[in-house]
């Protein structure tokens, strides 16, 4: 089954019948299905990287999961593209339908986020680095929602894009629905620092249990 958004994929090499845990990796505002590589390098071995492209192009070779004013049909339309770009991974690539980690950026963050809440069964856990939590999405915080579910929330304290206060509300939402969430903050802007990088590592190795 063909994919219906542009992205770039890094699979294991290994058996025809072997399927892999996998990582997706959701850019923010602006990027594209490239911008993420730089997160590669904390992502373990044996593992699948899949990087889809948002479908709202909003600049040259930049592109968007919604729209900056968090105009409702946007956001939908977004997430909606997210979600069935997850839901048919495993039949595009052999990757494990229960071993599917979220990694986003900004407002790719948000998507991951808001993907955890209204389908967790899409979703084993999510990483959300400088990121925020949608108006949108708070329909679906409810107790119990997110139950088994694993969230990471790297913040920058100095963030000047997306406040951190904005990443505390969002870990909190996470918890108020049942995800174990670790949040962790560090004194840097609008990305990670060396220290957030090796949190992110270690998180991710935990998280597709291979810690």
């Amino acid at each position: 089954m063909a994919l219906h958004l542009v992205h770039r994929a890094r699979v294991p090499p290994g058996p025809p019948d072997s399927r892999w845990p996998a990582v997706v990796m959701v850019h923010g505002w602006l990027g594209n299905e490239n911008v993420m590589s730089i997160f590669e390098r904390t992502v373990p071995p044996g593992i699948a990287v899949i990087s889809p492209r948002a479908p709202l192009e909003v600049g040259p070779d930049g592109y968007g999961w919604y729209t900056r004013d968090e105009d409702p049909q946007s956001f939908m339309q977004g997430l909606a593209a997210l979600a069935g770009f997850v839901r048919a991974l495993p039949e595009a690539y052999p990757v494990q339908t229960d071993h599917i980690v979220l990694m986003g950026f900004s407002q790719g963050a948000a998507m991951c986020c808001s993907l955890l809440l209204s389908e967790p069964a899409l979703v084993s856990a999510v990483a959300g680095l400088a990121g925020f939590l949608p108006e949108r999405a708070a329909q679906w915080v409810a107790p119990g929602r997110l139950t088994s579910k694993e969230a990471l929330i790297l913040a920058g304290t100095e963030d000047a894009t997306v406040p951190v206060a904005l990443a505390r509300d969002a870990a909190e939402a996470l918890r108020l629905a049942g995800a174990t969430v670790d949040l962790r903050e560090y004194p840097v802007g609008h990305k990670l620092n060396s220290d957030g990088m090796r949190d992110l590592r270690e998180w991710l190795k935990y998280a597709l249990e291979l810690a």
